[in-house]
């Protein structure tokens, strides 16, 4: 090289003053990557607490369970009322249940039992129904017009006195034993009746036949059997207000053995008609009004 081209080679400008770094060296480079990855660790931190915030609340359950009630939404899907073993009464969406070739096709009568799986997100009010498979159908109950009533009957007593989202084996096993009497040929007064003292006794509302509900004595077998609805309960002659409903021995008979023996399909007790008249005032004192399909199976079984 001449000198002249060294000389103007060391007066040029640099393209670098000493000391600073050309962009992409190897110190900026390494800036930069060290800045991309705490980006990144960032980005998957936040992602993997959105997983498992959401994953926190949300539930997968499978559960036996009678269907209650179901009512429609939207065009093609369903609202289901179900009552559960362990979590109580739910009610969930049924997406396409309302399609001619629905998975859910005949498993949605009311006091059907199946198999049911749905996905519970905490705060929402509807749960998601995933499936649910037959575990046994009313249907075949369903011909007669005084059992397809009162299979109506039951399904809305236990939607009215069962409450939401908490456990109800006790409501669950009743729903089952009525199922099974009907099942094995029990008549339907027998069972409405059965049924109806168990459900108002598990919700604490059924009078009890051993205390007065005046003064607390003891009722003996002596005492006569004296329904006070104002109170309501059963009363001695001597706390009796104005009317009462005075029942017979014989239904006093069939009451304690309803109160202390299962339902067997086979018997045929007497004075059905004066229990389920108890049940009645019992019922309509508690809620105000009777139910309606209690009214209508009242008028089918006369």
């Amino acid at each position: 090289m001449s000198d002249a081209t060294s000389d103007r080679s060391e007066t040029q400008p640099r393209t670098t003053t000493p000391g600073s770094r050309r962009f992409g060296s190897e110190g900026e480079s390494s800036a930069g990557n060290s800045a991309f990855r705490v980006y990144i660790l960032i980005l998957f931190g936040l992602l993997g607490r959105a997983a498992l915030h959401h994953n926190r609340f949300v539930k997968h359950v499978a559960s036996e369970a009678f269907v209650l009630a179901t009512h429609p939404l939207r065009e093609k899907d369903r609202i289901v009322s179900f009552l559960t073993r362990d979590a109580g009464k739910k009610r969930g969406v049924a997406r396409g249940a309302r399609s001619p070739r629905s998975a859910f096709s005949g498993a949605l009568e009311p006091m059907t039992e199946v198999r049911i799986l749905y996905f519970e997100k905490e705060a929402r009010e509807l749960v998601s129904i995933n499936s649910a498979d037959v575990i046994r159908s009313s249907f075949p109950l369903s011909k007669p017009l005084d059992r397809a009533l009162l299979l109506s009957t039951m399904a809305e007593s236990l939607q009215t006195f069962v409450a939401d989202s908490e456990p109800a084996e006790s409501f669950y096993r009743l729903g089952r034993h009525a199922m099974d009497a009907l099942f094995a040929g029990a008549p339907p007064d027998l069972v409405s009746t059965y049924f109806d003292v168990w459900i108002l006794r598990l919700s604490g509302l059924f009078p009890n036949p051993a205390e007065c509900a005046g003064c607390g004595r003891p009722l003996d077998a002596s005492d006569p059997l004296l329904l006070d609805e104002a109170r309501p309960g059963f009363v001695g002659g001597e706390c009796r207000r104005g009317e009462v409903l005075r029942l017979s021995q014989g239904a006093r008979e069939t009451l304690l053995a309803i109160l202390t023996a299962p339902l067997d399909p086979a018997s045929r007790p007497a004075r059905l008609a004066e229990i389920a008249e108890v049940t009645r005032r019992a019922r309509r004192h508690f809620l105000g009004h009777e139910l309606k399909s209690q009214r209508v199976l009242s008028d089918v079984l006369g």
